[in-house]
């Protein structure tokens, strides 16, 4: 499938910023910058402290609607892991189901476009490449339906383990689910690997090499080094390569058709108290807001006086890229 038919350049936007900085106006693209880089910085120090042998960090139970794996020791957790996780242990979660509900229905899916660091990491590839490309509508509106069908493929399984151990006849199923048991999205998922898989394997390298000596480099050990990584270990490094060159080729490609996350934050994102505001006035239908727009909203299609579309992340991007400044946030 080819799923990429248009593409517009990000052409000025810097240019444009200093002269509205010179006018009074305020840009959002540089706070949120720094804001997700000071996120992504934190959860890949952590990640990369786990080269300290004597690292041992125990993980944090502070949960946020983004994505961010469990395999991350230490770092702040992403609420559906910590859901999954708890239900493959009987346990209810009302702590990060509480969590969903209070940031939902306040800021929607504004986490997922400032302090996510898998977005970050979709926003640099983007940025890197230089323009933002177009789906087809309709193939665009078909695969928006994958991460919900995949939310519930994640509730199904975790659901069914927690009320079968709740009833005490869930061993065997837990046991035949094995890896999968705390979770599809912590067996396999692409920040799992880059936070988790990768240092610990970068940390047992850094370790073997430190004490190894000439004759333990030979081509048979190192073979059978690689011989002991698991298969679901390879599998986790294609899908981390698969969405890269995904991203590369569709902005946000995980958040809009493949993230559980965002897909369970869209449902909030419908009413939530932080919204968008387009003052008609001002707006020429340029459309400048709707190519800018990495998840492809139809913004000048929306209600004016406040709109919350289930797929926007509130990333201000349309609001910089708006040449009249028809676009504000609006809260509530």
């Amino acid at each position: 499938m080819e799923p990429v038919v248009t593409s517009e350049p990000k052409v000025g936007i810097a240019k444009r910023a200093w002269q509205g900085l010179r006018q009074g106006r305020i840009y959002y693209w540089p706070i949120r910058t720094l804001v997700q880089l000071g996120f992504f910085l934190l959860f890949a120090g952590i990640a990369l402290a786990r080269l300290i042998p004597a690292f041992n960090l125990a993980r944090s139970w502070v949960v946020l609607p983004v994505v961010v794996s469990v395999k991350a020791q230490g770092a702040i957790g992403s609420t559906l892991d910590a859901s999954t996780l708890l239900m493959s242990e009987a346990i209810f979660p009302w702590l990060p189901i509480g969590i969903m509900f209070v940031v939902g229905a306040l800021l929607g899916r504004f986490m997922c476009g400032w302090i996510c660091p898998v977005g970050f990491l979709q926003d640099v590839i983007t940025s890197i490449k230089g323009r933002v490309d177009f789906v087809q509508t309709r193939r665009h509106e078909y695969w928006i339906r994958l991460k919900y069908v995949l939310v519930g493929i994640v509730f199904l399984m975790s659901g069914t383990l927690a009320l079968a151990l709740y009833y005490g006849v869930g061993a065997d199923y837990k046991q035949s689910l094995g890896d999968f048991a705390p979770g599809v999205f912590i067996a396999i998922t692409p920040d799992g690997t880059l936070f988790g898989t990768l240092p610990l394997l970068l940390a047992h390298s850094w370790r073997f090499l430190a004490t190894a000596q000439a004759s333990d480099l030979s081509a048979a050990n190192i073979g059978s080094w690689l011989g002991g990584v698991s298969a679901l270990t390879w599998i986790n490094i294609l899908i981390l390569i698969g969405f890269i060159y995904a991203a590369w080729r569709i902005p946000r490609f995980w958040c809009r058709y493949i993230c559980p996350v965002g897909g369970i934050m869209a449902v909030f994102q419908k009413n939530s108290l932080l919204g968008m505001h387009r003052d008609p006035i001002k707006c020429s239908s340029c459309k400048e807001c709707e190519t800018a727009c990495p998840m492809q909203i139809p913004i000048l299609d929306l209600d004016w006086k406040k709109f919350n579309d289930s797929e926007c992340i509130l990333c201000m991007a349309c609001i910089d890229a708006c040449p009249a400044g028809a676009l504000s946030p609006k809260f509530p």
